[in-house]
């Protein structure tokens, strides 16, 4: 299933909410409206059952379908890679740009220990959810039980020696090439946990070739940037805001970089 392209009304939507300044709005219709809720035993930290069926999964279907989608669909090429040097763990940030965009990120980091906070509505109930799952897919939630959950498993997974990407615009903006707004969600984690925040950010190439709904289609360029460390005389919330904005000023640099443009927004 190739999820990688989108629909003209999409596209529509993100020039609205663009001129309307929504930069955090979910835009894209979700795949499949059946999900599974989650609670306070939702499993972020496999046992064994799950390491082996998980495991098998990434065999196959999952590793191939990551294969196809960075080299047939996205045309994934990672630079920067000397910036994952020394690093045991991080919270990676990433622009949020397709539905795929977790597979180039996958690429960036290599054989890393690798998981992805996503919105609770891509926990789904189907086959496609099983594979996400083993992909590495972690659900946040609006259920306090379950995030207290969600927050001791973040700290376990990043003791393990083990990256975890968020999407901090929050909504995924398909080849969207500006920065957009970033939420405080993954700041927090590398504070509490006094981890490096490792910005990624992707960039687009044309293709000149087009789908059958008359979309040019893109090639993926993943950065994996210089990584952003907590500062120990800053209180919580100022390394929060210090995170942030030296994560925007790091994406902004990259964009006017690659694209030979000022960012405005």
């Amino acid at each position: 299933m190739n999820l990688s392209q989108t629909t003209k009304d999409v596209l529509e939507k993100i020039e609205i909410a663009e001129k309307e300044r929504r930069f955090n709005d979910h835009l894209d219709p979700t795949v499949n409206p059946n999900y599974i809720k989650v609670d306070e035993n939702h499993k972020y930290i496999w046992g064994i059952k799950e390491h082996i069926n998980y495991g098998l999964l990434k065999i196959f279907p999952v590793g191939p379908y990551c294969f196809i989608a960075n080299n047939f669909w996205l045309k994934t090429k990672v630079h920067g890679k000397k910036n994952l040097k020394g690093l045991k763990s991080a919270i990676t940030t990433c622009n949020h740009v397709n539905k795929l965009d977790a597979i180039a990120v996958k690429k960036a980091l290599g054989r890393r220990k690798f998981r992805v906070t996503v919105a609770e509505f891509n926990n789904l109930n189907c086959s496609l959810g099983t594979y996400m799952r083993a992909f590495g897919i972690m659900p946040l939630s609006s259920d306090i039980k379950a995030m207290k959950n969600f927050n001791r498993s973040v700290s376990k997974m990043l003791d393990n020696k083990t990256f975890i990407n968020f999407f901090a615009e929050q909504s995924e903006w398909w080849c969207y090439e500006k920065p957009r707004p970033v939420l405080p969600g993954a700041y927090h984690y590398a504070v509490n946990n006094n981890t490096p925040i490792l910005p990624l950010f992707i960039t687009f190439t044309k293709t000149g070739k087009y789908d059958e709904n008359g979309i040019e289609k893109r090639k993926f360029h993943i950065h994996i940037l210089k990584p952003i460390y907590p500062k120990k005389e800053l209180s919580k919330k100022e390394n929060i805001e210090y995170l942030m904005k030296e994560n925007m000023n790091a994406w902004i640099a990259k964009y006017e970089e690659f694209y030979k443009v000022k960012h405005e927004l």
